[in-house]
């Protein structure tokens, strides 16, 4: 898409290029302090050039004539840049004057491509895809127009462009320039390829360079709190009134399983008498579009009462009175140190500590975990099912009484 930058078109002459007392004249467009220049096949001798205005001198129909192309040359090329603005397409000098000659009429350009999909995604929100879908295309298409910036200096790099070289240098750009974790890496490229699958399938290439790329997805140990650190945090003596409305949001994220995107968002509206009659939290999940019911325990309805009234809640009709995600971990790492807590708590913490100590080491089942945590697979909700030493314990000292009762006693 297109972003802040500065633009400027002129006529200047080469005078290294002289040629029988003239001097060719070119069209220099400039993007960002970057330049390319399109030759006007205009000639003009030097003493009757004036460099400041970038014209011909003089009132001569063959001066008029000139200047009349020149004025034509430019046109063109404004007309070019306005049309990349109002389609938000990235702007460069390079592609500004392959546009003006024409040469990008009939090529498919990668940028253009992919971010037709992300908006066609856009449009289909709710309907095809969940909001969160589109917000990760989104994201992907602005580390791609980073890359193409960066690593290409503005050259237009078509679809048929992409080949194993690019892919590398793509996913090198990824860990390193926009510092990605191996698995968040894997999920920018999964979007390029699902993109070139349908280019593939569209008849636009030939054959898909993703179908020989491997990238192999790291497990990833996700961190939540025992009960002991969760009791810690509930019961620590706050005195700064900031760090208390934090540790109160986080606790409620552990006793509700939320995600701070859904959280941010949350409202009274969202609060409804349930199938039992008693309170429950109804949200569609802004990742995945999934309708998640989460019945309020008590510690999280004790926080709900306390902020009720609260001016930021009652000012962002929110049901809490919510922060930024960065200041809200910002914080929470401070309670942890004063907790004495090793581990990075973050908002995310709760919601694996929702999912692990709270629900399942409660012998709640991973069905009725993986409905409130709002995930399409039950795939998913088995990455948060730790296997947690206390459970096996306690499942495992019930075999014991059932062999202690059931073994009979040795013959004498």
């Amino acid at each position: 898409m297109a972003t802040n930058h500065t633009f400027s078109v002129l006529c200047l002459t080469r005078k290294s290029r002289a040629t029988q007392n003239k001097v060719p004249i070119y069209l220099r467009i400039t993007v960002s302090g970057r330049r390319a220049e399109i030759s006007t096949r205009e000639y003009v001798e030097l003493a009757k050039w004036n460099s400041t205005k970038g014209r011909v001198k003089g009132n001569t129909d063959t001066a008029r004539q000139i200047n009349k192309r020149l004025d034509t040359w430019e046109t063109k090329v404004r007309e070019r840049y306005n049309q990349f603005i109002r389609d938000e397409k990235n702007i460069s000098a390079i592609l500004l004057k392959n546009a003006v000659l024409g040469l990008l009429d009939n090529i498919l350009l990668l940028q253009e491509y992919f971010d037709e999909h992300e908006k066609e995604i856009g449009a289909k929100i709710n309907v095809e895809y969940a909001k969160g879908t589109h917000m990760n295309y989104v994201a992907t298409s602005k580390h791609l127009s980073k890359f193409l910036a960066t690593k290409y200096k503005g050259h237009f790099v078509t679809i048929k462009d992409v080949n194993y070289d690019f892919i590398s240098r793509f996913e090198s750009f990824l860990r390193t320039d926009a510092n990605n974790s191996n698995n968040g890496a894997l999920k920018h490229l999964q979007r390029l390829s699902k993109v070139m699958g349908l280019a593939l399938k569209r008849g636009d290439i030939q054959f898909n360079p993703f179908a020989t790329y491997k990238m192999k997805k790291e497990r990833v140990n996700r961190d939540f709190l025992s009960i002991d650190e969760l009791n810690k945090i509930e019961q620590i003596e706050l005195t700064n009134p900031t760090l208390r409305k934090v540790r109160d949001i986080f606790i409620f994220v552990c006793y509700t399983g939320l995600s701070y995107s859904d959280l941010k968002d949350l409202s009274e509206t969202n609060v409804s008498i349930g199938i039992d009659g008693d309170l429950w939290i109804n949200i569609e999940r802004n990742k995945t579009g999934i309708a998640t019911k989460i019945p309020i325990l008590p510690p999280a309805m004790n926080i709900i009462n306390r902020y009720k009234e609260h001016p930021e809640s009652i000012y962002k009709n929110t049901l809490l009175p919510i922060m930024s995600n960065q200041k809200l971990n910002q914080y929470l790492g401070e309670i942890a140190q004063i907790c004495e807590i090793k581990k990075p708590v973050t908002c995310h913490i709760g919601r694996h500590t929702f999912a692990t100590t709270i629900t399942l080491n409660n012998d709640i089942p991973i069905e009725t975990v993986s409905k409130m945590l709002g995930h399409t697979s039950l795939r998913t909700t088995q990455i948060y099912a730790k296997v947690l030493e206390q459970k096996i314990s306690k499942d495992m000292g019930k075999l014991k009484k059932l062999y202690a009762t059931s073994v009979s006693a040795p013959a004498p």
